[in-house]
């Protein structure tokens, strides 16, 4: 079956069962007196799913009794497989083949509030709705599908909610949760650590040497940096810090274009894309003294984790994504941007090395004269 026919379908079926649903689900009728077990949703990319930890653990303070359970990508999920705030993982690849097997996990769990930080539509909403979901809390509210929300009013767009965690801090809000706290949530364990000394050591890397992370990678091609403006960068500072080692980081499908990254900096660099799962990358971005990366899920993971960073925004808006938080850690490089830079076929190259580099040694305390 086509997914748009069987979207369509859905779609009219749920309109007339709303029509009957005659439950006292709106906002104005949630008691948070009354939960017991929450669902919290974040079935998207590795960044979206570090900016969902500020909102669960908004939910976990405000309901340390409660079952907290998170429904995540089965991929991007693991970057929250041991998190403390976390009672229980359920896992859900946004295809309608898995929209069934969900259904049924759900129906069994019987959430009292179901918070979605961020979860892709036409499945999500309806997915929730049907499981009997008495409170369904998500922003943006914008799709068609938000005659099944909760707070199916005001209308509420992406452009109205800001940055990223601040949309995590308003749907976490609405399910009872008032916290003014941005900070993204992902404690690194020893083990962790361990690991990430143990591949680090295993390429010559001493405890305590100076690193600095190149994310070279991006969702998509036009939202990275070029791979010659990486190598580049990689020459002036290999040639500024004998003593130093890059690592470069990214998923596995990246390892290939990092490998040839890698081979064109020469010894220095070294390529760990995709040597660690996401639940240990923590720990080697934590490891790291900067990382330059453009808009992506290890940046935000080092906003986590406290890792100072170079920031290269061209494709897309820093006011919605880039450090809100310890601001002193954080240099941002973005070229000028308005909606039409989503058009440019490589907005990314607007971004200087020479710039990228001053950053660097800016975050590395040595605020050298430099120009783009």
């Amino acid at each position: 079956m086509r997914v748009q026919p069987f979207t369509d379908l859905l779609y009219l079926g749920l309109r007339a069962a709303h029509a009957l649903d005659r439950r006292a689900r709106n906002t104005a009728d949630f008691r948070p007196e009354a939960v017991r077990v929450i669902l919290a949703v974040s079935t998207t990319a590795v960044g979206d799913t570090a900016m969902s930890s500020a909102g669960l653990h908004a939910l976990r303070i405000r309901y340390p009794d409660a079952r907290l359970v998170a429904l995540l990508h089965p991929a991007t999920g693991r970057l929250l497989k041991d998190h403390p705030d976390i009672d229980e993982h359920l896992f859900y690849s946004g295809r309608y083949a898995d929209f069934m097997r969900t259904l049924r996990v759900l129906h069994r769990l019987r959430p009292d509030v179901a918070a979605v930080f961020h979860g892709n539509e036409p499945q999500m909403t309806p997915l929730l709705y049907l499981a009997g979901i008495p409170f369904i809390f998500k922003l943006p509210n914008t799709s068609r599908n938000r005659f099944l929300l909760s707070n199916a009013s005001p209308r509420q767009a992406w452009a109205d909610l800001g940055h990223g965690l601040r949309q995590r801090l308003a749907v976490a809000r609405l399910a009872g949760a008032d916290s003014d706290d941005p900070h993204m949530y992902l404690p690194v364990s020893n083990e962790a650590r361990a690991a990430a000394e143990t591949l680090l050591a295993a390429y010559g890397v001493t405890p305590g040497a100076p690193l600095i992370g190149l994310q070279t990678g991006a969702s998509e091609p036009h939202r990275a940096w070029p791979a010659e403006s990486f190598v580049a960068l990689g020459h002036a500072l290999a040639a500024r810090h004998p003593g130093l080692r890059l690592i470069l980081t990214g998923s596995p499908a990246e390892a290939a274009h990092c490998q040839r990254i890698a081979e064109a900096i020469g010894p220095v660099a070294i390529n760990l894309a995709g040597a660690l799962g996401l639940d240990h990358l923590p720990a080697l971005i934590e490891r790291l003294d900067v990382l330059v990366s453009g808009d992506t899920g290890p940046m935000h993971i080092a906003f986590a984790v406290g890792t100072p960073t170079v920031c290269l925004f061209g494709a897309s808006d820093p006011a919605g994504a880039g450090p809100i938080y310890d601001l002193d850690r954080h240099s941002v490089l973005a070229a000028p941007w308005d909606a039409s830079a989503r058009a440019l076929t490589a907005p990314m190259t607007r971004i200087g090395v020479n710039a990228v580099a001053a950053a660097v040694e800016t975050r590395l305390g040595e605020h050298p004269a430099a120009t783009a």
